[in-house]
């Protein structure tokens, strides 16, 4: 079973059956839309190759035209074209750009193994003042499809107590760089479900990151039952109560 927390205000997720799948920029943790990419091993390469293109410039040039100044420009260029490769290929750097091309093709659905967090209760329920759904992990709905056509499930979070280098020699990059938070979020006992196939143009909004919100509908048999907070207020149950039939 997977639990989703959600605030009194949000009792249009059961009364629609939409959820939203969030953009990674718009999750709770500031570097989850900060990974650091390891690309050691391409940045020498990389650099390595435009100082050699330096050097047959060099070459090339007429003997009237390899005067010291000339070369002492190259000199700087090279300098130049090094610091200015190791710059833009910094950990930090790469992924952000990776974070550009990806964040708004690819939507998380964040869930817990547990509906008993009271921080959680507190915090993503109003104090106890809304709900939370509990989803049959087994149904359909919670095997997606990734670009590739495979079959995604949810995923864990792994908890750190350090930011990760994620490089492709790990072969979990793909858990490292979309599944990772620091320790101090244990006890949300995350899940994450991953939508690939996000349909823009049904944007009802922006959120506080300028990014689009879009619902995706699942299916009211995925449900398994639903948890009314103890601050939940009697026009909120009878909502909940009228969308849950």
């Amino acid at each position: 079973m997977l639990f989703k927390y959600l605030p009194k205000e949000r009792v249009d997720v059961l009364e629609n059956l939409k959820i939203r799948f969030s953009p990674l920029r718009s999750l709770n943790d500031p570097f989850e839309s900060l990974p650091l990419i390891d690309i050691e091993d391409k940045v020498e390469t990389a650099v390595e190759d435009l100082l050699k293109e330096l050097d047959q410039i060099w070459e090339r040039t007429p003997i009237s035209e390899r005067t010291p100044e000339n070369k002492q420009l190259l000199e700087e260029n090279r300098q130049a074209v090094y610091d200015g490769a190791r710059s833009a290929m910094e950990p930090s750097v790469v992924g952000q750009g990776l974070m550009d091309i990806i964040s708004d093709n690819l939507g998380v659905l964040s869930l817990s193994r547990s509906n008993t967090s009271l921080l959680m209760w507190s915090h993503y329920t109003g104090s106890s003042t809304g709900y939370v759904i509990a989803f049959d992990e087994s149904h359909d709905f919670f095997r997606q499809h990734d670009l590739k056509g495979n079959i995604v499930r949810p995923r864990p979070v792994i908890y750190t107590e350090k930011r990760s280098y994620v490089s492709e020699k790990h072969h979990n990059w793909y858990q490292k760089l979309l599944c990772e938070k620091p320790l101090e979020w244990a006890y949300e006992e995350e899940e994450r479900l991953f939508l690939t196939h996000i349909d823009k143009n049904s944007s009802i909004g922006k959120d506080e990151y300028e990014m689009d919100i879009i619902l995706t509908s699942f299916p009211k048999e995925a449900i398994s039952s639903v948890y009314l907070g103890y601050n939940c207020s009697p026009d909120t149950q009878k909502k909940i109560e009228a969308a849950f039939r």
